[in-house]
């Protein structure tokens, strides 16, 4: 689960800014709140809301969140300049060195690992255990210089002296555009020694990320993703019966192109899957299922996914998805994510999650969240930035400690800010947004002052 994240120098964000997960003392929605089995556990919120006007910033949170998670996870693929956009107001931060931090709850621990980086190289790099009142180093990095504080930490437990050896030669021979992280558990084998395995998969599995125009590929976590979704759609009245699927050879399938058919075989399967669980993907640009063959031909399968409604002697008609609003492909490349959240142990961040959906959509797809049975124990989290002010009824969907805004100051630099703390009970939260109470809302001069004239 996701603690809090901070940025500094990067986008519209010049000076540190923290976005938090972490639970107030709020008793409103206690099932909301994950709180761990340790005493050094903090209580985690389940989701947030982030509000902004345009180009306020909200989005460049989220892709500063996505350049972090993709250079740890993937380096620098060019292995020349690292593609990182500084705060470019201010030209002290031309030459001033990126940060990023991560502080995350992963296996009943809780970690943060961070970096300061520019263009050209890492400046230092850090992993600590972290507790209420702890902080225990595991490594740390300055330049070319490491210090696994004498390997104490029992992620190196067991480890011969020439493992460890061998540990101090691999990160001192890091290239400097790279993250030992990165390379330790992507590029480098170092015989024995996966103790980090744990925090770069953390990343690499649990943390996902999705934009309007992206299109992620997302495993499918369900026993039966055919009869759940079914059962969601047409619980939303959706005029949706059922969904029907037919399966086609990925071989034979034309309309996935040669080099994504390839890349699907490759890297297949993207998470493990658990005990009774399929290991399926979803591709919402495809709008497609794919599988591997339940026989033992180790064949990948397509499983189109086709829209059932009744007409109007109550018969079966079935649909292309490529029929249906774009509300419903909306709802229906989700419905994995959702799947997915009420197993636990996904992090999911979605930039404008209002898209092509209703407002009365969107709250149902929090409600079905974190209210479902099923969802209320689970440790995931679900974190989105919206325009839709219908979701502020604070009493009915969300505590003040989940909603948060961002705002630029005069300076062009983005703020960032949340409800929790604040006496706002017998507030209109929706109408106080509207009105600016809380900024965060465009600020729209006077058509006269632009030397605009009226019709007449």
């Amino acid at each position: 689960m996701l603690i809090r994240f901070t940025v500094e120098n990067f986008l519209s964000f010049n000076q540190r800014i923290d976005f938090n997960m972490i639970a107030s003392d709020d008793t409103h929605h206690s099932h909301h709140i994950v709180k761990g089995d340790s005493d050094e556990s903090i209580g985690l919120l389940r989701t947030s809301i982030i509000y902004g006007a345009n180009a306020s910033g909200k989005s460049n949170l989220i892709k500063a969140m996505k350049f972090a998670r993709d250079f740890i996870v993937d380096g620098d693929e060019n292995k020349k300049n690292i593609n990182l956009n500084n705060f470019k107001l201010d030209k002290t931060c031309y030459t001033k060195p990126s940060r990023f931090e991560f502080e995350f709850r992963n296996q009943d621990k809780q970690y943060a690992y961070g970096f300061l980086v520019d263009k050209h190289e890492i400046h230092e790099e850090w992993l600590f255990e972290i507790g209420i009142n702890t902080e225990i180093p595991i490594y740390e990095r300055a330049g070319k210089k490491y210090n696994f504080d004498n390997f104490n930490h029992e992620f190196f437990s067991n480890l011969s002296e020439d493992t460890k050896n061998s540990i101090r030669y691999e990160a001192e021979n890091t290239r400097k555009s790279l993250l030992f992280l990165t390379s330790s558990s992507k590029e480098r084998d170092i015989k024995d020694f996966k103790s980090l395995e744990p925090i770069y998969e953390w990343f690499n599995d649990v943390l996902t990320i999705i934009f309007p125009k992206s299109t992620p590929i997302l495993p499918i976590s369900s026993q039966s993703f055919q009869g759940s979704l079914s059962k969601f759609l047409e619980s939303l009245d959706l005029g949706i019966k059922k969904i029907t699927t037919n399966e086609i050879d990925l071989d034979e399938y034309n309309e996935i192109p040669s080099a994504l058919k390839d890349e699907i075989k490759k890297n297949f399967p993207y998470r493990e899957a658990e005990e009774n669980i399929k290991n399926e993907i979803y591709i919402p640009g495809l709008k497609c299922v794919i599988s591997k063959a339940k026989d033992e031909t180790d064949k990948f399968m397509v499983l189109n996914l086709s829209p059932v409604r009744l007409d109007k002697e109550n018969n079966e008609v079935p649909f292309e998805i490529l029929e249906e609003s774009d509300g419903t492909q909306r709802l229906i490349d989700l419905f994995p994510m959702l799947t997915h959240l009420a197993r636990g142990n996904a992090v999911y961040i979605i930039d404008e999650i209002e898209r092509s959906l209703h407002s009365l959509l969107i709250k149902k797809l929090f409600d079905y969240f974190l209210n479902k049975t099923e969802n209320t124990t689970s440790n995931s989290q679900l974190i989105a930035t919206t325009h839709e002010v219908y979701l502020l009824d604070i009493k009915d969907i969300f505590r003040k400690d989940e909603i948060w805004f961002v705002e630029k100051d005069k300076h062009g630099q983005s703020v960032l800010y949340s409800l929790a703390n604040t006496d706002v009970e017998n507030l209109d939260l929706a109408t106080g947004y509207l009105n600016g109470r809380f900024g965060a809302i465009p600020f729209i001069k006077n058509l006269k002052s632009l030397g605009w004239r009226e019709e007449k």
